[in-house]
């Protein structure tokens, strides 16, 4: 459960992957040590530096909400299947990640187990380095340590950061004719025939590429670019975890208008998952972004604590009245949009 966030010890002190990995310095505490010495009368002195235990972390992982993540990515892996599947779960009002987990998975009590991947043949023939590059595959974080083009989920920031800059006031009614051209592209819509005029709520409900088209073309690639950086693209976000990508962003020097339209609706750049779930808990929390983080406690070995994690507000992406109306958007997108197979009844979802 949840071994891409756990990591394991090694038997030389060190650790490798994780909180494991991350706070190996606590977790490990110090040996003792005794030492003598002859004083100046030649006789010895003896002096004692007692072992301290090494510390305790109480992570935010939730156990039921991890079992739960766990459950659904593998049923997807044995439905319709991917090369890879992953999943975050972030309390958006504490940067607390509640469930963090990749379908590469291995057993934590058996970590160079390679059996789930390779047959006994590939493993025996493989040389020391190539086994050492199928281990830390297999270790590895995609939720940190891998980026993606994050697609859809992009066009929340993209319509928030556009109504906070006064590019659009969230009142317009674009109209959607299949693609637009810019540059030496034609680029197109999802659907392929149009989606026809469309207000701000109904391009996010039906995912329209051409909306978001429309709407950094207003706000210009200056803006965008400002605002990906606000969101906390392109940088690490300091999560308490080893090995975390910064993702790849474009500035507004390189950025071409084709690039500018694609970016609109989170193609043709790189964030990492854990950028993505961060950014977007501040777009729905009223605008303040919370450093993502795993350890909530740490106490001694007999239980008292050492100190406490609270959370750690970074900064402001947004203005309350726009995450308000992001709110209300999103509302619609499951009510009545493309996200309506998520609907789940009794609760007020986005």
């Amino acid at each position: 459960l949840a071994c891409n966030v756990v990591g394991f010890a090694l038997k030389d002190g060190n650790a490798s992957g994780g909180v494991e990995q991350y706070y190996n310095d606590i977790l490990n505490g110090v040996s003792g040590r005794e030492y003598g010495y002859l004083n100046g009368d030649s006789n010895v002195e003896r002096t004692v530096k007692p072992a301290q235990n090494g510390r305790t972390l109480e992570l935010t992982i939730d156990v039921n909400i991890q079992k739960i993540v766990q459950k659904y990515l593998d049923e997807w892996q044995a439905g319709i299947g991917s090369n890879l599947a992953a999943a975050i779960v972030m309390d958006p009002n504490s940067g607390e990640i509640l469930a963090m987990d990749t379908t590469t998975r291995y057993n934590l009590n058996d970590p160079y187990n390679l059996s789930t991947y390779y047959t006994d043949e590939e493993i025996q023939a493989m040389d020391e380095k190539t086994k050492s590059e199928a281990w830390y595959k297999m270790w590895r974080n995609f939720c940190v340590s891998d980026s993606y083009e994050p697609g859809s989920p992009q066009k929340a920031f993209t319509v928030a950061g556009a109504i906070e800059e006064g590019a659009i006031s969230g009142n317009e009614v674009f109209e959607c004719g299949e693609k637009l051209h810019f540059g030496d592209w034609d680029i197109r819509c999802v659907a392929r025939a149009g989606h026809g005029p469309l207000t701000i709520t109904q391009g996010l409900m039906k995912s329209c590429n051409v909306v978001m088209m429309r709407i950094v073309s207003l706000e210009g690639k200056e803006k965008f670019v400002q605002y990906q950086k606000i969101f906390g693209f392109g940088e690490k976000t300091g999560i308490d975890l080893p090995g975390e990508a910064s993702g790849l962003i474009y500035q507004a020097s390189n950025m071409d208008p084709a690039s500018l339209a694609t970016n609109a609706f989170g193609q043709n750049y790189n964030c990492t998952m854990v950028q993505m779930v961060s950014g977007f808990a501040s777009l729905i929390n009223g605008g303040t972004y919370y450093q993502p983080h795993l350890v909530t406690k740490i106490t001694d070995s007999t239980g008292n604590t050492i100190s406490t994690v609270e959370p750690k507000a970074v900064k402001q992406t947004i203005s309350q009245s726009t995450s308000d109306k992001i709110r209300d958007y999103l509302q619609s997108v499951v009510k009545e949009g493309t996200g309506n197979t998520a609907k789940v009844d009794g609760y007020s979802m986005g």
